[in-house]
C-alpha cells in the first residue's frame, strides 16, 4: 500500500530524523522540499515558495514518489510555519481530497464509460476553481459542472446522488 505525505512526515516526525524529503508531483517540475531537524519541520519550500504559502499550493497535487536523505540540513527555517502535527494534519487531508476527486471521476465514469475520466481531468485542470484546501462547495460545483455530460437523466441523477454519498463525510 503506498503511503501518503502526512504518513511519511509523520513517520520522520516520530523517529526523530534529520534530514531532507524531497516529493517529486505529477506533471510538475518543482519539488516540494521538506526540512526536519530532530523530528520537527523547519522548513518548507516549493519552486520559488517558502513556507506557509506552500501548503495551500500543494493541497490539490498528487505526489507520484518521496525521497529522504538523512543528515541534510540549512541553516534558514521558515518563520511562518505551523506546528509539525499541523502540518501533518494538512497532508493527511490533502489525501483525503484526491480520494473524493478520484471517486467523483469513478462515478461519472460508472455514467458514461471510460471517457469520464479524460473528461474529469480536463475539468479539473481547466475548469474547476477550488478554494485551498477545497472545500464542500467546490466540489459540488465540480460535480455541477460534470453532471452536464450526461445526456439521460436518471444516470445524471444516480451520479448526483453518488456524489452526495462521497461528500456526506465533508
Amino acid at each position: 500500500m503506498k503511503k501518503d505525505l502526512g504518513d511519511i512526515v509523520d513517520n520522520l516526525s516520530k523517529t526523530k530524523s534529520t534530514g531532507l524529503l524531497t516529493v517529486n508531483f505529477s506533471s510538475d517540475k518543482n519539488l516540494l522540499k521538506i526540512y526536519l531537524k530532530d523530528g520537527a519541520v523547519y522548513h518548507i519550500s516549493y519552486g520559488f515558495k517558502k513556507g506557509f504559502e506552500c501548503l495551500n499550493d500543494i493541497a490539490t497535487r498528487q505526489p507520484i514518489s518521496y525521497n529522504f536523505i538523512s543528515n541534510i540540513t540549512i541553516d534558514i527555517s521558515s518563520s511562518n510555519l505551523p506546528s509539525t502535527d499541523q502540518i501533518v494534519e494538512t497532508f493527511k487531508h490533502t489525501t483525503d481530497f484526491e480520494k473524493i476527486k478520484e471517486n467523483i471521476k469513478i462515478a461519472l465514469i460508472k455514467q458514461i464509460g471510460p471517457i469520464g475520466k479524460k473528461i474529469t481531468e480536463k475539468y479539473i485542470a481547466e475548469k474547476w476553481v477550488s478554494s485551498q484546501p477545497p472545500s464542500k462547495e467546490d466540489f459540488l460545483r465540480l460535480a455541477d459542472m460534470l453532471k452536464e455530460e450526461i445526456d439521460d437523466i436518471k444516470s445524471k441523477k444516480e451520479f448526483i446522488d453518488e456524489v452526495n454519498k462521497i461528500l456526506g463525510g465533508l
